[in-house]
């Protein structure tokens, strides 16, 4: 299965992607660096914002299954806590606070309003409140100097699906039974891959539209479906996508339960995939430049055509990948043992990259969101097989003396 390695590093740097353009798109004016938009960057933000994440869940829910199997429940809820609760922790304390910090400085003209050490007890301070709530507009978020998890929020949504799987397989482990004996590779047809498409996608957009509906009901007016969840600081959610990362992540363990894959269920018909993606993926642009325009009855259409198209992305992805990219190369092999370290490294660079080209005005926003994207992959990446894989306590030893050293220096 080493095209799944290869799928997930893939999926991890559209996510750096999707932060390395959030400077420069109309849909993300709370981002500590808010600079020239270009409307080129608006609908990639959106698609790479719909599919990126669940994927990942999809991927995790895949591996989750023979993982529990081989170590049984203790070791793996022990290796999830170690491999996702500390780095969350560490991220949490030393990282995170860097950007409301670059959020004030940005918005004052280039000046401290508190030092770094009073800002980041508040945060911490916001945080031990442990409170439930719907936060319903980043900016203010921003603005007050609410608790927020930033990117570490999948980190620890990651961790409490990991619990409850846990918690499921014990009571019914046989329903996770898979067979060892030989099973029939049947041939994708173009009829069984739209079934596929359009069973999960319905069931996606049908399930999200009715958990923001209860959601609504609690939630302070007006309401925002792409709002924060936050159940007592610890988990943290974007509301308008839970759902789909539910289904993503129970799909991922259906795939390896029912060995779909072996069976020849999933992926599915390469060319249908590719078909169906160019064909949603014009009704999405269609839905997104409506939408945007004014006309508010469109964004059901965006929404729908959002839900079904990551499905596409994901079986046309892995069928490509079955066929063509399951062989390791020197640079795939690289790629995919660094892609978790650089999910965690990537976001200081991302914001020191934006806050440098934010002074050259003259350079296009697309043209700062290419050279960001590239210089935060190269950076994250040599961090990560030189710093954080071979010396991982010296990593975390670092950040608490970088935030020793940000607290004794950074001041009005």
């Amino acid at each position: 299965m080493i095209f799944f390695d290869n799928l997930r590093y893939l999926f991890v740097l559209c996510v750096v992607l999707i932060h390395s353009g959030q400077a420069y798109t109309n849909m993300a004016k709370w981002w500590p660096v808010s600079d020239q938009t270009s409307k080129i960057i608006d609908p990639l933000f959106f698609l790479l914002n719909t599919f990126s994440l669940p994927l990942l869940f999809y991927i995790a829910g895949y591996f989750a299954v023979p993982v529990i199997q081989k170590k049984g429940i203790g070791p793996f809820l022990k290796g999830k806590l170690k491999r996702l609760g500390i780095p969350w922790l560490v991220c949490i304390l030393t990282i995170c606070p860097v950007l409301p910090l670059v959020y004030h400085y940005t918005r004052n003209d280039f000046t401290l309003s508190m030092s770094y050490w009073d800002l980041w007890v508040l945060l911490m301070r916001n945080m031990a409140e442990l409170n439930v709530s719907i936060i319903n507009s980043m900016n203010e978020l921003m603005k007050n100097n609410l608790f927020y998890q930033r990117y570490m929020w999948f980190l620890s949504l990651l961790l409490l699906f990991f619990f409850i799987f846990a918690a499921v397989y014990k009571a019914k482990r046989n329903w996770f039974d898979t067979t060892d004996r030989p099973v029939a590779f049947k041939k994708p047809s173009v009829l069984s891959t739209l079934k596929l498409l359009f069973a999960v996608g319905f069931l996606t957009f049908v399930g999200g539209g009715l958990m923001l509906g209860m959601m609504m009901l609690f939630a302070p007016k007006p309401f925002n479906p792409m709002g924060l969840f936050s159940l007592g600081n610890i988990i943290q959610f974007p509301m308008g996508l839970l759902f789909s990362y539910i289904i993503y992540f129970g799909f991922g363990i259906i795939t390896y339960q029912r060995k779909w894959i072996e069976r020849g269920i999933f992926p599915g018909h390469l060319k249908t995939w590719a078909i169906s993606f160019v064909i949603l993926l014009i009704i999405y642009l269609y839905g997104f430049i409506m939408f945007i325009r004014g006309l508010e009855d469109y964004k059901y259409l965006f929404g729908f055509v959002s839900t079904l198209l990551t499905m596409p992305i994901l079986g046309a992805s892995a069928s490509f990948a079955i066929k063509y990219w399951n062989r390791p190369t020197t640079v795939d092999q690289s790629l995919a043992s660094n892609s978790y370290s650089i999910y965690l490294s990537h976001y200081i660079f991302v914001q020191v990259f934006q806050l440098i080209l934010y002074t050259v005005p003259v350079i296009p926003p697309l043209l700062k969101f290419g050279i960001v994207s590239v210089l935060t992959i190269a950076c994250s990446y040599l961090v990560s097989q030189f710093l954080i894989k071979p010396y991982p306590l010296i990593t975390i030893l670092g950040a608490i003396a970088l935030l020793v050293v940000m607290v004794l220096v950074i001041h009005p």
